[in-house]
Order: structure tokens, then sequence, then C-alpha cells
């Protein structure tokens, strides 16, 4: 898998598609105000296949679209918030009912062995929720996205290595600039509210100015990585 090529499409898709599009990208960030609900509708769009990048429109249907991808999601968290439920849920319950001290609330810590089990079921999950994603956006049918044997012959179609390796490449690539932005942000309102004497108004100002970064990038992030998992998955061959 070249995955330079990979990296190289879905730059030029949403740098020619959104980036270079003010209209759709400011849609876009309209499309994420609004709870995700349309932007995951427009992620289907792309996982279709959908090139250049598609238009903003049909709202109504990208609503549509959006939910049930977003409940493919849910779903699939299922397995994590349970095993969430058993390290958290005595330690809230407790605090919750009062029947945990101070002390004991301090010396709490989580069992490791569920915590190792809830980082094992969210890189399983991680694994399956691309595949099934698209698997769905593809065929339309809600039980696509939980056909395991299907998600599992197209990864082995992908090749399991090179398919780890792009999940690896796409986390990184998206983590590390958001990573840098929260960076930056923590040095530069450090200063400013040194400088400003820990002013409320220069910390809400901050606050704000980085909710107003992350909408506006966010569109870009969501269109490249959509473009970059839909062509991993077509270089397994298949139908859908």
């Amino acid at each position: 898998m070249e995955y330079g090529t990979l990296l190289d499409d879905a730059f030029t898709y949403t740098k020619e598609g959104i980036f270079s599009n003010l209209n759709r990208w400011a849609a876009l960030i309209v499309a994420l105000i609004c709870l995700g609900i349309p932007l995951n509708g427009y992620v289907m769009r792309i996982y279709r296949g959908a090139a250049p990048a598609p238009e903003v429109d049909q709202w109504g249907t990208l609503f549509i679209d959006g939910l049930k991808l977003i409940v493919v999601g849910l779903i699939y968290a299922i397995p994590m918030m349970i095993v969430w439920a058993f390290i958290y849920g005595g330690f809230f319950l407790g605090a919750i009912q009062g029947t945990m001290d101070s002390a004991a609330m301090e010396s709490w810590e989580p069992d490791l062995y569920l915590t190792i089990l809830l980082y094992a079921v969210e890189i399983i999950v991680g694994i399956f929720v691309p595949v099934a994603a698209i698997r769905f956006a593809r065929t339309g049918q809600f039980t696509e996205a939980f056909n395991f044997g299907a998600i599992l012959e197209t990864i082995g179609k992908i090749g399991w290595i090179a398919y780890l390796i792009a999940l690896i490449i796409i986390t990184l690539v998206i983590s590390i600039p958001i990573i840098i932005l929260v960076i930056a942000f923590i040095v530069v309102g450090g200063f400013t509210l040194y400088a400003m004497n820990m002013s409320g108004i220069a910390l809400l100002g901050l606050i704000g100015a980085f909710v107003l970064a992350l909408l506006i990038i966010s569109p870009l992030f969501t269109v490249f990585q959509a473009r970059y998992m839909t062509k991993v998955y077509e270089s397994a061959g298949i139908s859908p």
C-alpha cells in the first residue's frame, strides 16, 4: 500500500474540495455546529466514493444519514461503555450518594485489569468501525455495519499489517496538529493571563478563540480522514 499516495490524494481532495471553496467550508462549519449530525451525513457521501468533494446540500438527507452513522458509532461504543461502567460506576455512584468520603475518593484507583481491557476494547472497536461505516454507507443496509465476517474479509483483502499501519498513520497525521494547537494555546494563554493578571475576560477570550479555531479546522480534518479511509477501503478491490 502506497501510504504517501493515499495521504497526497486525501490532501488534494480536501484542498481542492474544501480549503479552496470557502462557501463549502463555511457550510461544513455550520454542519458541525448542528451537533455534527449533518457533517456525519457529509462523511457518508465521501464514504460512498463521491469525487471530487460533493456540495453541502440536501440538508434533510445529511441529517438523516448523519443520525444513522452516529447510531452505528453508539452501538459500537456499547462494549466500551459497559467496561467503563464497571471501572468508574461504583466511584461515581458512591460520590453522588455521599457514601464515599473525601479520603476514600482521593485514594481510589481504577482496577488495572479492567483498564487494560478498556484499552483493548477501544483498539478493537477502532479497527472495526472505519470499515463498518463505509460498508454501511455503500450498501445502505444498517446490518452491514455489523457484518463482522464481511468486515474481517475486507480487512484481510487490504492486508492486516497494511490496514493497521494505515490506521496508525492517519491517527498521527490528525492528532499531531491538534496537539500542537492545544500546546500553542496553553503557552500563549499562560503568557496572556499572566500579563493581564489572570483576567477572567482574557480567559473567556482564549477559550472562545480555541473553540473557534477547532470549528474552523475540524471540517478539514474530517474530510481528509474520510477520504483517506475511503481509499484504504477501496484498496481491497471488493464491492461494495
